[in-house]
This record gives C-alpha cells, structure tokens and sequence, in this order.
C-alpha cells in the first residue's frame, strides 16, 4: 500500500471539541471511500484542548499506540490499524506530511524464540485508523484528530467511540506482587564473568548483559496506568506504548534517543556509563562527579560514541560532538551523555540510518556484531522489543528512542527489563545493583498515587 495521503482540504480549520471534531469526520466518511489503486483518503480536523493521554486510556484496548517526546512537545497516539507491514521498507514509501508511522522493532529479529513477543511482529510498522496528535511550537499548541481511510468500517467505530463524551476508565491499583527472578544472581554473575573472559581473550572489549524481574497484578493490568505512574517519575523521557492486542502491551520511559531528524538535519546521542541517584543533593553531586571522573564508565561509554561516530559518517555533510560527555540526572539514576549533530546528505532514509545505528553499543557491547552473537548465548531470555528502535516517522521528520526502562504487560503479569554494560573492570555485584537501580521504577509501581 502506497502511503500518499490526500487531505480533503487544505483551509485552515476551526478547532473543535474532541467529540464534536469525530462528528465532523463521521459526516465527511458519508461522501468519501478508499481509492482502489492502494493509496488511503486522510481527513483530519483540528481539536481544542486535545488530551491525548486521557483519550487513549479511554480506549478499548487491542490496537493503541502511543508516543511522547522528552519534552512533550509532540505527542501521538493511534487507534486500529490502516496498514501494517512488518518490514521497515515501509517506512521507504512516500507518505504525507502529516500522516504518521508507528515503528517498534525487535532488539534481535533473528532471535524469536518465546512466543509471547509473535503478536508484536505482525505490527512492527503500522500505520493506524484513527491518529490524535498534540504538537507545541512556542505558545502555540495545535491538536488535530485524522483518519486514514482503508476501511470504512473500522474507522468508523473508532470515529463513533470518540464522538461519544470521552470518560476515563476507573484505575484500579493492581497491587503489583513481585516474583522470584527469571534470573538469580548466581546464574548473572556466571554470564558476567563468561562476558568477561570474552573481553579477556580480545573476542569483545564490552557486552551489556540484560535481565528481568516479574510482577503479578491483583487483577489485569492497565498498561496506561503502568505508563502513567512511570512517566510521573521520568517526566523527562521518551513515553511509548505498543500494544498488539488486549491484554498484550509493551510500555517504557526511555531517556535515550537512537535519532530524531527533521529534513536533513539530525540529532543522536551516545547514552552509557551508570550511577544512582544520591538520597540528597551533596550525595547525588558527589554520585555524578564519580562517574564523570570514572575511567570505566568513561572507557565505556567511548564505545559508544565511536561507533555512532563510525555509522553516521558515511551519510553526513557535517558531524559534530560535545567534546566531553555531561550527566544525564534521571528519576532512579544519572548516565553519562554525548550529544551529536549531523547535517545528512540528500536522500538518506529512516531506514538506511535505523540499519546503520541500531544496536549501538549501549544496549548490545563492541563490537556490535560479535557482541550480539553472545548475548544469543548468554541471556536466556528473548529481549523482544527490549531495547530495539521505537519511534514515529513523517515524510519529513522522525523520532526514534531505544526501548529500555521498559517493561512487558501480558494479563495480570508485568515483565520488566534492564541491563549493564560490562568491560574490562566489571565487578558482577556491581553491575547487579546497577540493574536493581535502573528497576526500581517497577519496583514502586505500586506505591505511586
């Protein structure tokens, strides 16, 4: 399916409320249909005073997905799907302006072996029915309500749904319950120390090792309500929800951009290299200067910095660095950060630079090849979207996150993840406590109002 949107009008709207903007798209459905040459009608109408958040919650859930920027400046949920490829090539095909695509791919596509992630792939670039959006520029704030239009049946459920007076669901606090780990401590030190003896022999200089810990709910468990609590802590990261049918979500709060770009102009960032946050300011100041004056962390997050340096390359005009990393202070822990900014050549796509930048050595080691290979031998667990590229595209800009600070929501049991990276230096108790830190967001789930 071509992905070129035709927009019934290009006047300038009257914003309207939610309900009475859904009316209006349910009216102009009565005179439009899908073409027949594989292209889709969009039509879209501005809203006044558009919470997309509490929209979506509101939902029936199977088919939501959500995406928030750092800043909340850009904010965008859709509902059912228009068209769904899961394949990143239909992120190559030209598309409006304003129509968006929902991408979360795997970590490691060719390691599938638990089954609980099969629905995820059915979807991995998807278009949706129904689009809400919030953009802020300045002291303007614009939301618009958009429908693509395949099938008219679909979307005019959706349509009717948000016509309705819009009511959030009753929250019920799920006393999360935690239970016995996936993995012992024992069973990671042994996997850090065989990461370490990989290192010792010149096979790999890091590998970053990740694990789980597991949460039963009282009752089925709201993935918008585990997204809320978890974006009140990290207000300052990415928020996303990928749900591939009811019951079934992935949700996160990450801190880390892969790349956000906007025309040619790109920005990334290497994120690496871990402290907890001190329980006052002198103890989180001392906490910070420990880490930016750390030769491992520093030596570790360099990894990173080369290998977006090497990947980028090859498509810029332009590539520029800070000239040493600075702290990122989050919720549960502070990182060292190296912001990047790179001019692009003409035609370079989303796919070509998620192919080039995805894994980087924060989430998989160095180099990235060999270190992914023995991820596959030493985790024992299918990371799924853990730690894969989620993000939204345009036919002009794109933001893509990596997915960590994430956590996987199947019924009434809620699958966090986390990990470390190891180099030379890594004490395995150490790098326990430091996934039991970057945890502890799902750890107080259940604690949060």
């Amino acid at each position: 399916m071509s992905l070129l949107s035709r927009p019934e009008s290009k006047q300038e709207m009257r914003p309207l409320p939610l309900e009475l903007a859904a009316r209006a798209l349910l009216h102009a459905l009565a005179s439009a249909a899908p073409r027949g040459d594989g292209e889709f009608i969009r039509i879209e109408q501005e809203v006044e005073h558009l919470d997309v958040f509490r929209t979506l919650a509101a939902m029936p859930a199977g088919t939501r997905r959500y995406f928030r920027t750092r800043t909340g400046s850009f904010e965008v949920a859709g509902l059912g799907c228009a068209s769904s490829v899961a394949a990143r090539s239909l992120m190559q095909v030209g598309g409006s302006a304003e129509a968006v695509i929902f991408t979360a791919d795997a970590f490691d596509p060719s390691r599938a072996r638990d089954k609980v992630w099969a629905p995820f792939t059915q979807h991995s670039t998807m278009l949706p029915a129904v689009e809400l959006r919030r953009t802020e520029h300045g002291d303007r704030v614009r939301g618009v309500l958009a429908v693509h239009l395949v099938d008219l049946d679909e979307a005019r459920g959706w349509l009717e749904l948000l016509a309705q007076e819009v009511r959030p669901k009753c929250c019920v606090d799920h006393a999360l319950t935690r239970v016995p780990d996936d993995i012992s401590e024992g069973a990671w030190t042994r996997a850090v120390r065989a990461g370490l003896e990989e290192i010792r022999t010149g096979k790999l200089r890091k590998i970053v090792l990740g694990r789980t810990a597991r949460y039963v709910g009282s009752s089925e468990i709201d993935p918008m309500l585990v997204l809320h609590r978890l974006g009140h802590k990290e207000p300052r990261s990415y928020r996303y929800l990928i749900e591939a049918q009811a019951g079934r979500a992935f949700v996160g709060v990450s801190p880390e951009r892969l790349f956000s770009r906007v025309g040619r102009t790109l920005k990334s960032e290497a994120l690496a290299g871990t402290r907890p946050r001190g329980i006052d300011a002198v103890a989180d100041q001392l906490m910070g200067q420990a880490l930016l004056s750390s030769a491992k962390d520093r030596r570790e997050h360099q990894f990173v910095v080369d290998r977006i340096r090497d990947a980028l390359e090859p498509f810029s005009e332009t590539l520029r660095f800070d000239d040493e990393p600075r702290l990122l202070r989050l919720g549960y822990v502070q990182h060292l950060r190296t912001r990047i900014a790179v001019e692009l050549q003409e035609g370079v796509s989303d796919e070509s630079l998620l192919k080039a930048l995805h894994p980087t050595p924060a989430v998989s080691g160095s180099p990235v090849v060999e270190a992914v290979d023995a991820i596959r031998v030493l985790e024992p667990f299918d990371r799924g979207l853990f730690a894969g590229p989620i993000g939204v595209r345009t036919a002009h800009a794109s933001e893509f996150a990596v997915g960590i600070r994430s956590a996987l929501v199947d019924g009434d049991s809620l699958t966090a993840f986390a990990g470390a990276g190891i180099v030379d230096g890594s004490d395995a108790a150490d790098e326990w406590r430091e996934t039991a830190h970057k945890l502890l967001a799902f750890e107080r789930l259940s604690r949060q109002s």
